[in-house]
């Protein structure tokens, strides 16, 4: 038998405590978000109570020296003049990391060709539009523009003068500009001295071994009669008529006789001119001379003929300068075959010069094609080391390394791992010039200060460093390089004047660089870079004064993880030495940048350096360079002592 199943119909009660629980759950979520919005916005509300609870009384709270400051080596524009009320180190409030110490106008070393470093955060970076771009090997080349006009070629011009009197008897070409062709008779004329020189020839060839014939053929011949006319003469009964003939095939350009004209010794009678080739004379600029030269192609246009171009040829620079135009006068050379072209036409000349065939790039793709083999010659060649960008010499004497069928040389001995790996990469940072191609950076990174030229490379992220460059010709946007940068180099191609400017009026920014002192303070007058107008202090003048050495306050998280792999291979005193030292005194980079640190022993005390390029300084001024690094390592000991959980402490 089939039962239905039962239901229990709700209670209103049990209806109405739904209801409220639905309630209190959208209640629930609202608050949750009405608190956290106030949190948000009013956090720097809660910061400040929390401080104001939380803060020591202020004998508990450390200081510092007055001299000293803490900045940020990540972003040198954040200063702080002593430790947090709570007694801890400030924080950057940009990049996050501790602040470190250092030594209020304290003087920082800078490479040769370095006029000053400065490092900027990401943020700043963005905020002030700084893109850099890799500098590379470009085909540039100039086009030059002048007017001239077309002229005859002086060296085909020909003037027929007279060597005696005589009269004009028969004129064969009577019209100017009338063509005519080598050896063709121009005139017909009769001289009383002509035909006595021919009898005084007659009659010395009839007295038998005599020289009377020789030397009377001799004076009609200095009268410009050819020999085979002078035999036809005496063959001819006719002896006081002479032929005037043509010497070049052209125009008769000008004529200065008429029919039956008396002529004078002396005397121009006709002047033919060949306009199958024809000059264009125009005038160079100062400036453009030195990328003109002779036997360089160009092309002419002439308003008579706008859509045909003419090949020419540089064939004379005037060794003068017009002093009222400052300009050169250059004479062209054209092929006039069908006459198109007429004395007097106004032309425009281009010229179109590749850079690498100027001075110095062709003296400098002559050394790259046969390299010096005299290492002193090969050294002031390359100039730069090709792994660091430093000046080779600024690390001790360079080091010669075989790469690839080529030897480089290389600032110190760290930079020859790099080179082992990659040979080809750094073959080919030390060719600025090739056959068809120069070194090429754009012209909005180049700041020009009237007495310099600097570009600012970014050696790191963040990190830029004034080089002084020396530059060639500009063309379409770019600047030649001669010396300064290498292919491969990252500049500031925009918003360079954004960094100049930060290097002027924030000199302290302007020297740090991984952990380098700052620069003056309001109360200090040393400059921590030289000005940009003045001369840089070779490397090796540099002195070091421990008591302007600050302790800096780095940590081992500072070292990347290549160079903690380099530091590994030392033994775990030296190791922990080394994350406590973090820098080489003598550079200010890393340990670990450049291979395995060397340990030098100075006395009952040791310090670490980045290579052997370095051995020579730290043992020169050793006394100096033991107590910047004690310096360093009770600093950083002192961090990690204040702060234990700080990633990477040793």
């Amino acid at each position: 038998m089939n039962q239905e199943p039962t239901t229990t119909k709700p209670s209103r009660l049990s209806g109405l405590w739904f209801g409220l629980r639905m309630l209190e759950v959208r209640l629930r979520f609202v608050a949750v978000l009405v608190s956290l919005g106030l949190v948000i916005g009013y956090w720097d509300t809660i910061s400040n109570y929390w401080d104001r609870w939380t803060r020591p009384s202020v004998a508990s709270a450390g200081s510092i020296a007055s001299d000293t400051e803490y900045y940020c080596p990540m972003d040198p524009a954040v200063v702080r003049p002593g430790l947090e009320p709570n007694g801890s180190i400030p924080k950057c409030p940009i990049c996050g990391m501790p602040l470190s110490l250092r030594k209020k106008g304290a003087p920082v070393e800078l490479a040769p060709g370095v006029v000053g470093r400065v490092t900027l955060s990401a943020n700043r970076v963005r905020m002030a539009g700084i893109q850099t771009t890799e500098v590379g090997l470009r085909p540039l080349s100039r086009e030059i523009r002048a007017v001239g006009s077309v002229a005859y070629d002086e060296s085909r011009r020909s003037q027929i003068v007279s060597r005696f009197a005589g009269y004009v008897e028969k004129l064969l070409v009577d019209k100017t500009y009338q063509a005519v062709q080598s050896g063709d008779p121009l005139a017909e004329i009769y001289s009383p001295e002509l035909s006595t020189a021919l009898q005084e020839l007659r009659l010395a060839s009839r007295v038998p071994g005599s020289n009377l014939a020789t030397i009377a053929r001799e004076k009609v011949r200095l009268l410009g009669i050819e020999d085979r006319e002078i035999d036809a003469m005496l063959e001819s009964s006719v002896t006081d008529r002479v032929t005037v003939r043509s010497p070049q095939s052209g125009i008769v350009l000008r004529k200065t006789v008429q029919q039956g004209s008396t002529i004078e010794s002396g005397q121009m009678l006709f002047e033919v001119v060949d306009p199958s080739r024809v000059w264009i004379e125009a005038d160079i600029f100062e400036r453009d001379i030195a990328l003109v030269h002779v036997g360089q192609v160009a092309t002419a246009v002439v308003e008579a003929y706008p859509n045909r171009t003419f090949a020419a040829t540089v064939g004379l620079i005037y060794p003068e300068l017009n002093p009222a135009t400052r300009t050169n006068r250059v004479r062209f050379e054209l092929d006039n075959s069908d006459a198109s072209l007429r004395t007097g036409m106004y032309a425009t000349v281009q010229i179109t010069s590749p850079i690498q065939q100027l001075e110095p790039f062709q003296s400098m793709l002559i050394a790259a094609r046969a390299p010096a083999q005299d290492p002193a010659q090969a050294i002031a060649s390359q100039v730069i080391c090709p792994v660091t960008g430093s000046q080779l010499g600024s690390m001790g004497e360079p080091i010669a390394v075989q790469a690839a069928d080529q030897t480089l040389y290389i600032c110190c001995q760290g930079c020859e791992k790099a080179v082992r790996q990659d040979p080809l990469k750094y073959i080919s940072r030390i060719r600025t010039v090739s056959d068809d191609a120069v070194l090429a950076v754009p012209e909005s990174a180049v700041i020009d200060t009237g007495e310099q030229r600097i570009v600012y490379v970014e050696r790191e992220e963040g990190v830029y460093e004034g080089v002084l460059v020396q530059l060639g010709p500009r063309s379409e946007g770019f600047v030649s390089v001669i010396s300064g940068l290498l292919p491969g180099d990252r500049v500031a191609a925009s918003g360079a004047f954004l960094i100049d400017a930060e290097t002027r009026l924030n000199p302290a920014a302007s020297a740090s660089y991984f952990g380098a002192s700052g620069g003056p303070s309001s109360a200090s007058s040393t400059m921590s870079t030289p000005p940009l107008g003045g001369d840089i202090p070779p490397a090796s003048e540099a002195t070091i004064d421990p008591s302007q050495s600050p302790p800096l306050n780095f940590h081992t998280s500072r070292l990347t993880a290549e160079e903690l792999t380099e530091i590994g291979a030392l033994t775990p005193e030296e190791q922990k030495q080394a994350k406590l030292q973090v820098l080489c005194p003598v550079t200010l980079e890393p340990l670990g940048s450049m291979g395995t640190p060397m340990v030098v022993n100075l006395g009952d005390d040791s310090l670490l350096i980045c290579c052997k390029g370095c051995l020579k300084k730290a043992t020169k001024n050793g006394e100096s360079m033991l107590e910047m690094v004690r310096r360093w390592r009770e600093s950083n000991e002192q961090a990690n002592v204040d702060q234990p959980t700080q990633a990477g402490g040793p």
